[in-house]
């Protein structure tokens, strides 16, 4: 059994879904590959579709990633997550590239049932320092090549990229009417 198919914190969350998403940067030895290089104290506000009104965070912590109940104190971004691209994420197969490429088609689904909502919250240069850049050019040539594709070829670009994600409206995240 993979870390993607443990569940290990299914008593510890309020459902296998959310249980799962914790479990894979817990436990999963991509996911915590990818989140070494993420600095001590980074955090992210976390929603769920199938849990309107519930607010969660991602912190890093020496030991890793966690996933606890309530606001962030001064994330770095904001995620939505539905039942279903919690699945996808934990299917994949593959190293940090593969985890990349499919969260980002996940962020650019057009299908409600398998969206990943997101937002930056953080300054470009806040991204940085907490290793955020350092992953994106170390998950490898697929990622550089797929963010080519999506006409993000320099810095520059990135970084006015990062600024258009900043502009999105928090309801487009997980507006308060209940969900993603």
């Amino acid at each position: 059994m993979t870390g993607r198919d443990r569940h290990t914190f299914t008593g510890l969350y309020p459902d296998a879904h959310v249980a799962r998403l914790a479990d894979l940067f817990a436990h999963d030895t991509v996911w915590q590959d990818a989140m070494a290089r993420i600095r001590p104290g980074a955090m992210s506000a976390v929603y769920f579709s199938h849990r309107p009104g519930e607010t969660w965070h991602f912190v890093k912590e020496e030991q890793g990633v966690r996933l606890r109940p309530g606001p962030a104190a001064g994330p770095d971004f904001a995620f939505c997550f539905t039942p279903g691209a919690i699945d996808e994420l934990a299917a994949v197969d593959g190293g940090i590239d593969g985890v990349a490429v499919v969260l980002f088609d996940l962020m650019l689904s057009e299908d409600p049932a398998r969206r990943v909502g997101f937002r930056v919250l953080a300054p470009f240069w806040r991204l940085v320092r907490h290793g955020h850049l350092r992953l994106l050019l170390e998950a490898g040539p697929r990622v550089l090549a797929y963010g080519a594709g999506h006409g993000i070829r320099t810095l520059g670009q990135l970084r006015a990229f990062v600024a258009t994600l900043r502009a999105t409206a928090p309801e487009e995240v997980a507006p308060h009417s209940g969900g993603c």
